[in-house]
């Protein structure tokens, strides 16, 4: 059967009948959302690569304790980002490289131009800048919101906070974001809300 069309829930089931090929599926699927939230917040591959590990450690013991209320993407995101936030405060934050964020974010930019190409990794080494700038907290919800794509409900589920209180994280930190970006001539449009 292919493992893109097994929901979830029937991997989760799986999981807790003792089914490893479940979990390793699991793990599949969600490592490069959980790896790329924990390089964003953290700024430092080594780092986001143990704290990736111990999130999924984490997630598998604490498996029967999913209820299902909400979505396994959003119950795994608010692991993640207790666990981040944790290794962020425990940790002296170290500077984020410019190639550790173009190895998760790799794409070939297929152009005819050459210019083209150096216009695009000029334009994310400056998005790129602008993000270290900002703490791990405002860093993950704009993570969460704009490139993980989760609603406002969502990210409240994550992070424990109110939908208002989203929305204000969101907006102080995108506000920050924009004004760094400015500050170095580069204009980037964000989405509106979706709740």
């Amino acid at each position: 059967m292919n493992n893109q069309k097994v929901s979830d829930s029937d991997l989760i089931r799986g999981v807790l009948s003792g089914n490893t090929r479940s979990y390793s599926t699991l793990l599949n699927r969600y490592q490069h959302m959980v790896f790329t939230l924990a390089m964003r917040m953290l700024g430092n591959r080594e780092l986001a690569e143990e704290a990736t590990q111990d999130i999924f450690v984490k997630s598998y013991k604490s498996l029967p304790s999913f209820r299902g209320d909400s979505k396994f993407s959003t119950w795994l995101y608010r692991i993640a980002y207790r666990s981040i936030l944790d290794v962020s405060a425990r940790e002296m934050r170290t500077p984020r490289r410019i190639d550790d964020y173009s190895e998760i974010h790799s794409h070939n930019h297929p152009s005819d131009s050459t210019w083209e190409t150096i216009m695009i990794m000029e334009r994310r080494a400056h998005i790129i800048k602008a993000l270290e700038q900002l703490s791990p907290r405002d860093n993950s919800v704009l993570s969460l919101y704009y490139l993980q794509e989760l609603s406002i409900h969502e990210i409240a589920e994550v992070t424990d906070l109110s939908k208002s209180a989203v929305k204000v994280s969101l907006f102080r930190a995108r506000e920050r974001f924009k004004a760094i970006l400015e500050s170095t001539e580069e204009g980037i449009e964000l989405r509106t809300y979706n709740t």
